[in-house]
């Protein structure tokens, strides 16, 4: 297997920042959190409708709708990981319960203009959930995280003046510390830049990330019911998304008694937050060819969502003899603010093909039992692209390499869910799905060797039960996600960045109260 060696040359002031590949995967690649009743079906309510989660999926089985529906509903998540770093093991554990949905239909179960029924649906959905804790650690003697600095001052070609003062969140941090440290020449003169770690002797690193937050759509929906046949629906979507990060990066000396190498450790960290704000639409069509069968196409149109990023780093360094322990900050670099940036992502496109079936009992072939129901999504996660909101050509060239690595990383992807449910009694039933999602990478990722460590995926299993009246309606959902996937530490140009596998289970425990008016 081909390794992912992914370098990228960044341009860095006191108001931008690089960013990364993963910050556009963090937008789609996800399997997004529906109803209780969606939930327990794997997400495969593309062709069912009469759901509120069809605003989010398949706006045209909005038009199932024939009477008002009101629904709230929370959730319980609980996520361990496990990670491997260099043949080290670590695992880490975090749970929070949170809003799931809130929403409202209103339906007019007349004709009107063509149409037997109408719906009109408000809805507000958190679809992912970005609390975790990411923490690895190993020991590494092929590579530093002080050369993800030392890698951007050579290929920047910057002076001392420029290595001092214009990478306030990062290389002048390590500059100013003596992490990294001039090359002299002759005459006095400075040659390049070197890093004082000893890397071919082995250092221990550790990496310690907690994130939180959660990306969140508020949808205005409408869907329309032709002859109880043809149903036809869209959606005005608007994202809301929060994410936070307090990462620290340390690296230590193998042997805490070797003074003389001028190392001892560094410790690196970064606050950051983002906020986005954007929109975009969905379209969908259910048909009905027989009363037994569905099938339904939608089709999500990219969102463009504005984001403004906070960013502050601070680093301590212990160089033993040469300068002791010296500290700095992005604070004090720039007059006590914390770094700004803004700027604009345009998601992938994602286009959903689902069918379902209807079977009865064999005593009343007219009265449904039940139904299997199936949905494949193409989703375009080469296609997410950035664009800067300062209109000079330093920032448009950035995200101009900023996208073609995108393009080189990522591939476009299918997905499947499944899901089934059956009637008990005139009042219970109970549901069962699965649902599987296939790597966005264009290859996988490998070690130094190039020996593959991972391919990233997520299968998820889940089931529940549910209990409908004329009245109301309540819904109870447990499902278990299994992931597969790497998080690059640090990215870079000269040699393969080093990998961590990630195991993650995620366990979610889905409650939701509706009532019919």
């Amino acid at each position: 297997m081909k390794k992912i060696v992914i370098g990228i040359l960044v341009f860095v002031s006191a108001n931008l920042q690089a960013q990364s590949p993963e910050d556009g995967l963090r937008l789609s690649w996800f399997a997004p959190y529906g109803t209780p009743r969606s939930n327990a079906l794997g997400g495969s309510m593309g062709s069912l409708g009469g759901d509120l989660s069809a605003a989010h999926i398949n706006p045209a089985g909005l038009g199932f709708y024939k009477s008002g529906e009101l629904l709230v509903t929370s959730k319980y998540l609980n996520t361990e990981k496990d990670y491997n770093y260099r043949g080290t093991n670590t695992s880490t554990s975090k749970s929070n319960s949170t809003l799931g949905n809130l929403g409202i239909v209103l339906a007019d179960g007349k004709k009107n203009r063509g149409y037997s029924s109408t719906a009109f649906s408000i809805s507000y959905t958190q679809i992912a959930d970005f609390n975790s804790r990411q923490r690895f650690k190993g020991v590494n003697n092929f590579s530093s995280y002080s050369e993800k600095f030392l890698e951007e001052l050579y290929y920047d070609n910057a002076g001392i003046g420029a290595a001092e003062n214009n990478y306030i969140f990062g290389s002048s941090l390590a500059f100013r510390t003596y992490l990294i440290d001039t090359i002299a020449g002759k005459n006095g003169t400075v040659d390049g830049y070197q890093s004082l770690v000893p890397i071919s002797s082995g250092v221990n690193q550790t990496f310690d990330s907690y994130t939180s937050g959660s990306s969140n759509e508020l949808v205005f929906g409408w869907g329309g019911n032709v002859q109880d046949k043809l149903y036809l629906g869209a959606s005005v979507v608007l994202p809301i998304v929060n994410f936070n990060r307090s990462l620290q990066v340390s690296e230590s000396d193998l042997s805490s008694t070797n003074a003389t190498n001028q190392f001892g450790g560094f410790v690196f960290n970064e606050d950051f937050s983002s906020r986005g704000w954007g929109i975009g639409a969905k379209f969908g069509i259910i048909y009905k060819p027989e009363s037994f069968l569905r099938v339904g196409f939608a089709l999500h149109t990219p969102q463009l969502i504005g984001f403004r990023d906070r960013l502050s780093a601070d680093m301590t360094t212990n160089t033993e003899s040469y300068a002791g322990t010296v500290s700095a900050s992005s604070a004090e670099l720039n007059n006590g603010n914390t770094g700004l940036r803004e700027y604009t992502v345009m998601t992938p496109t994602k286009a959903t093909f689902s069918g379902s079936y209807f079977f009865a009992s064999p005593g009343k072939p007219t009265q449904p039992l039940g139904f299997i129901s199936a949905d494949i999504d193409w989703v375009n996660y080469a296609g997410t692209r950035f664009y800067a909101n300062d209109f000079d050509q330093a920032s448009a060239d950035y995200y101009d390499d900023l996208n073609n690595t995108m393009k080189a990383t990522y591939k476009n992807n299918f997905n499947i869910r499944l899901g089934s449910e059956i009637k008990l009694t005139s009042n219970w039933m109970a549901r069962a799905g699965t649902a599987y999602y296939g790597s966005p990478y264009k290859n996988d990722f490998a070690d130094d060797n190039g020996t593959t460590l991972v391919t990233p995926s997520r299968f998820i299993v889940s089931g529940g039960i549910g209990y409908r009246t004329n009245k109301y309606f309540l819904d109870f959902t447990i499902s278990s996600a299994t992931n597969q996937d790497a998080v690059v530490p640090y990215r870079l140009i000269d040699k393969p960045s080093p990998i961590a596998q990630e195991k993650s289970s995620v366990v979610l425990f889905n409650i939701g109260y509706g009532i019919r008016f």
